[in-house]
């Protein structure tokens, strides 16, 4: 495998010409492939036959002749490998997609892309699962506490290590009602949340493992309960309204605690699949009294709103559960409308477990508990559920599994707020015949920012907001009616101080034998007819290497070239774009230094010619730098580790007046300072 140097690239000058410094041979070296779904250790829900749908939304930036994907089992999965190659008109647009169908178990995937000289390169993703995907929902009792004997399930069994949810000043749970975060995924610990709302394991991880054992499937978790919410607050909240809680005398806002199961039902679960909801709630509803018609229409509202807003029918297993420590003794009125909704003919409901006699009565919590040297009540209650979850029952519980897939495709690297620019994508699978899209922009968390654009058009118009703060950002293409979420972009990076858009997402240099090779991956540019790769010594004159056509109009393209006789020192390689209408512009420029770079912590060039210029920091993290004036006053200053690979680029914010400078170097370890120049 040859070694390469990749990065996204921005405009900047450094003497006199604009320049990106690619330095061979230097530094970590990233891939040529990159994965952005699946992600690891998700879990897909198998159908009746044990089966499910991966699919694989990749890129690549090196125009390679095959790239393989395949799927094999790993950890005891017995199902037998799968392999295929992405068809021609994907490795010329540089945008893979594709699906498997595989069964029950873990999975290794790995893409391979293999040049026309040979040289190969790899990409993987190290645990994709096909198994069982549940919600959990109720009351705290479902939800899970921290500290009251939790236990670490095994890697089989997963969840979203996160939550949504906090507790404001006014003792108020305040979720937001938006779209949700892109997941991921680990191993359920003890300690760990269950997305959105769970705080502990519980005793779903305990569940989830009795379940591996008896299936052998890998077993993802949700949970959306929420504590102290009875049913008519699920009820309103499912009708539109904010719910009141009764114990602080304040409303819930956001519609809260429905608007977390229905978003965790569009936003995660429609692209997992799920076998069923698990409802285990009543025991706050037996205390206030309700009466057996009114918790059966409330919680009969629940689901039926539920499955209309997702727009799925998602089946639902319902815990009969009443008992408390403040009422011991289960009250019909709540049991008897819990059966009533099981036995709603045509409603896909499932009996779930008796509850009302576990660890009665409560430890002084309240919930379920393992009590050490004591009664191992969440051992118990994950026992319940087991039961309650017996083959005979499971095999009449039809799951739900996505219809389709949306990938997105290949985006600029840089681009300014207010700019606007296309997005290819592409749509697998049986998607409606009207399918509109709207795309979501996230930030660098891979939380929702705002939506930017909207439509059928392929590909995509997408708008930057104008006031957006400067950042890394992904785009997310979301199916509407119902809402239904794609694979996520790759990194972009949005900036005040770009004026132009770098349309080329990524660039990469390098060595193979005495040759070295330049490639690019390009997202669509309005207008363009040609590019012209283009080279020079001497930083002035540039001689032409080579025409390239510009990809279909709307589409992708990645592309490359070898160059058998690139000489000695240092090489620069541009490329001319040719644009229908006469334009002509140029792009970033990459940056070969043949025979070495500069010294750790030296500031070229100096002096500065342009108003910018670079470090090249020796291997330590978080470098701060700071610009003094000879008077000691500070000048703030724009500094990048990603305009360069191995390099930080600094530029004022404010023209500087020709002069003497300092600039100080601080790292975790030492602080340097060298003296500058400003021509």
């Amino acid at each position: 495998m040859s070694e390469w140097i990749v990065k996204k690239v921005g405009r900047y000058p450094l003497a006199g010409i604009w320049m990106l410094v690619l330095l061979l041979n230097a530094g970590p070296v990233s891939a040529q492939l990159a994965i952005t779904s699946p992600v690891n250790n998700l879990v897909m829900q198998r159908n009746a036959t044990g089966n499910a749908n991966i699919s694989i939304t990749s890129y690549t930036y090196c125009p390679y002749t095959r790239i393989t994907a395949a799927l094999s089992p790993i950890e005891g999965n017995t199902s037998p490998s799968q392999q295929q190659d992405f068809p021609p008109a994907q490795l010329i647009q540089g945008f893979l997609y594709t699906t498997f169908t595989i069964g029950t178990g873990w999975y290794k995937l790995t893409l391979t892309g293999t040049a026309s000289d040979g040289h190969t390169d790899t990409a993987s993703v190290a645990r994709v699962g096909v198994g069982e995907v549940f919600l959990v929902t109720g009351n705290s009792n479902a939800m899970g506490l921290p500290n009251l004997g939790s236990r670490d399930a095994s890697s089989n069994v997963i969840s979203f290590n996160a939550v949504n949810k906090i507790l404001n000043s006014e003792n108020i749970t305040v979720a937001p009602d938006s779209p949700m975060p892109v997941p991921q995924f680990a191993a359920l610990k003890a300690g760990n949340y269950i997305f959105p709302n769970g705080e502990a394991s519980w005793y779903w991880g305990e569940l989830g493992d009795i379940l591996f054992k008896r299936w052998k499937t890998p077993v993802l978790f949700f949970n959306a309960a929420w504590a102290a919410a009875n049913s008519e607050n699920y009820r309103d909240a499912a009708s539109g309204k904010d719910a009141f809680n009764l114990y602080v005398n304040k409303y819930w806002p956001n519609r809260q605690p429905y608007s977390n199961i229905v978003n965790t039902l569009r936003y995660m679960t429609s692209i997992t699949g799920i076998r069923a909801v698990l409802w285990s709630h009543g025991e706050n509803d037996a205390q206030l009294g309700f009466r057996e018609n009114d918790y059966f229409n409330y919680i009969r509202t629940l689901i039926q709103n539920s499955r209309r807003d997702a727009g799925y029918p998602v089946p639902w297993f319902i815990a009969r559960n009443s008992a408390s420590n403040a009422l011991k003794d289960p009250y019909l009125p709540v049991l008897n409308a819990q059966n009533r909704l099981i036995a709603l003919q045509g409603f896909n409901t499932f009996q779930g477990p008796y509850l009302d006699t576990i660890q009665m009565p409560r430890p002084a919590s309240g919930h379920f508990e393992n009590v050490a040297g004591g009664v191992q009540g969440l051992t118990v209650a994950a026992t319940a559920w087991a039961r309650s979850l017996a083959d005979s029952t499971i095999t009449k519980v039809v799951p739900v599994q996505p219809a389709y897939t949306l990938h997105a495709g290949v985006t600029p690297a840089y681009m300014y707020p207010s700019a606007s620019f296309t997005l290819p994508y592409y749509v697998e699978g049986n998607a409606p015949d009207t399918l509109r899209l709207h795309a979501e922009l996230l930030n660098e968390q891979g939380e929702y920012v705002e939506t930017v654009g909207s439509g059928s058009s392929q590909p995509l118009p997408i708008l930057i907001p104008s006031g957006l703060a400067n950042g890394n950002y992904r785009i997310r293409i979301v199916g509407d009616n119902p809402v239904f979420p794609g694979s996520i972009s790759e990194p972009f990076q949005v900036n005040s101080s770009y004026k132009t858009i770098e349309y080329v997402n990524q660039i990469a240099a390098s060595h193979i034998g005495q040759d070295i090779r330049v490639s690019w991956l390009l997202a669509p540019v309005p207008g363009l007819q040609q590019m012209v790769l283009q080279k020079t010594t001497d930083g002035t004159r540039y001689s032409d290497l080579q025409t390239f056509t510009a990809p279909t109009p709307g589409q992708s393209g990645v592309f490359g070239f070898t160059d058998s006789q690139p000489g000695d020192g240092t090489i620069f390689y541009r490329l001319q774009m040719v644009y229908t209408n006469g334009n002509i512009a140029h792009s970033t420029i990459v940056t070969v230094f043949q025979n070495g770079a500069p010294e750790p912590w030296t500031v070229f060039p100096n002096p500065v010619t342009q108003q910018q210029f670079f470090i090249r920091p020796s291997e330590e993290l978080n470098v701060q730098c700071r610009l003094f004036d000879v008077a000691g006053r500070e000048h703030p200053i724009f500094t990048s580790e990603r305009e360069a690979v191995g390099l930080i680029s600094v530029r004022p914010q404010y023209a500087l007046p020709a002069g003497k400078y300092v600039l100080q170097m601080v790292t975790d370890s030492q602080t340097k300072t060298q003296s500058i120049v400003f021509n």
